[in-house]
């Protein structure tokens, strides 16, 4: 009986061994996909710092802060926008705000930087003249005060083709014709087929106005509704054949991998940079080569790329952000740059650590500490907010309650409010004082 005992639980034994070893694969199973899960997640946290790491290290790469010896030096540098004079109720605002920041920016820069506001636009009117900005004047030398400077610019919608003579016209002024550099048959090109397209005028002033701003060793070309913080007083790229690059968020899987292939047809070379934004900073030679060739890609795509419903925007953003003709000049700039890296080994850095920054960032350390450069409105209703101040939703807050605010969203909004509520001959005063201060 004791032996068929021994046997009785042998045979459970050996019955219970295959549950036994089941058990046991399971459990190498769940560890081994514990430990691969812990792994996954410990890279993801990695390369989350170390992109964040690399982010905050953009100031060193691609900036050199003023020093005593490059502070003794002579730097010349120039803000470019384009000012649709017929919108002046819509616009003008901005322009006081930039203008605003401008000058508190002055403040810190060295005795021995001149930096210039350029605006190119169509009248010079009242407001422009109150500001104290000069008519079609290049800068001639390094010692002059830093100015604010208008150039008279006949926009594309506006370049009417004579249907006798078959000739454009290409000027707002002909008697100024050495300020710019056209590309006759481009510019009919663009005129037949974009010039409906509301953002061409900004890469256009670019292409073609080289002369006005080829003096300058570095050239910030961008948008109006921007605030130029203290920060960009201090810091120019490293060398000047350098050009930075903005923050874009037009960058998907499927156009990236679409704009490679446009690259491919037109024969042109893909570096896979992404997300390229509409500002640049640094050299005028490299601003002017990307924005002749986004010009040439912008007409590509809009002929091959685009259905007519969709140039004339009746599909609205149904199909954004994988393909949205709202923002053709985008693509056109990824093509160009992106052709540029490869072609000719332009220097072209993407910074979007340091502009095109948010003004509704609440940390007070940011700006500094980071090197913010320049910052940007976005769509946004949240503070500080374009479209909340043109409505007056912020007349009520005294921008000296905000003076010792440094946060990106305080500056912004302090810089507007001073700006609104300064006159235009106050603002004009501020830059001559200041220019004198730099000629004493």
């Amino acid at each position: 009986m004791f032996k068929s005992k021994i046997r009785e639980i042998d045979n459970c034994a050996d019955e219970s061994m295959p549950l036994n070893t089941l058990s046991h694969k399971n459990l190498k199973f769940i560890v081994f996909f514990l430990i691969l899960v812990i792994f996954l997640c410990s890279y993801v946290v990695f390369s989350f710092i170390n992109n964040s790491f690399e982010s905050s290290k953009q100031s060193n790469l691609y900036l050199r802060p003023r020093s005593p010896n490059l502070g003794s030096a002579f730097v010349q540098r120039a803000i470019l926008i384009f000012y649709p004079s017929n919108q002046e109720q819509h616009y003008f605002p901005e322009i006081r705000w930039l203008y605003r920041s401008w000058i508190e920016m002055m403040k810190d820069e060295s005795r021995n930087w001149r930096t210039d506001l350029i605006i190119y636009t169509g009248n010079y009117s009242s407001s422009l003249q109150q500001l104290g900005c000069v008519l079609n004047e290049i800068r001639s030398n390094s010692t002059e005060q830093p100015q604010c400077r208008v150039f008279l610019y006949l926009r594309l919608s506006a370049r009417e083709i004579d249907t006798r003579t078959e000739k454009q016209r290409l000027f707002a002024n002909v008697h100024r014709k050495d300020l710019f550099d056209i590309n006759i048959q481009r510019s009919i090109l663009l005129y037949k087929n974009v010039k409906k397209y509301d953002y061409i005028d900004s890469v256009n002033i670019i292409a073609e106005s080289y002369p006005t701003y080829k003096y300058y060793n570095f050239i910030l070309k961008t948008d109006i509704d921007v605030f130029i913080t203290k920060q960009f007083a201090k810091f120019i790229p490293v060398t000047n054949a350098a050009l930075l690059v903005g923050l874009g968020g037009y960058s998907t899987p499927f156009n990236t991998r679409r704009l490679g292939r446009i690259a491919r047809d037109m024969n042109w070379q893909h570096a896979n940079m992404t997300n390229i934004g509409s500002t640049w900073y640094g050299s005028p030679y490299v601003a002017q080569r990307i924005a002749d060739l986004t010009l040439d890609a912008m007409l590509h795509l809009s002929d091959n790329e685009f259905a007519q419903v969709e140039r004339d925007r009746k599909l609205g953003v149904l199909l954004w952000p994988d393909w949205h003709y709202g923002v053709l000049s985008m693509y056109g700039t990824h093509l160009a740059v992106n052709h540029l890296l490869v072609s000719e080994k332009l220097g072209i850095k993407r910074a979007n650590q340091l502009l095109d920054q948010s003004t509704t960032d609440p940390d007070p350390n940011n700006i500094e500490k980071n090197n913010r450069l320049h910052l940007h409105c976005w769509h946004t209703n949240k503070e500080f907010s374009k479209f909340e101040f043109k409505a007056g939703k912020y007349n009520n807050i005294h921008p000296r309650t905000l003076i010792h605010n440094t946060s990106a969203q305080a500056y912004a909004m302090r810089i507007a409010l001073e700006s609104r509520l300064m006159t235009l001959d106050e603002l004009a005063q501020r830059l001559k004082n200041i220019g004198t201060s730099k000629t004493k």
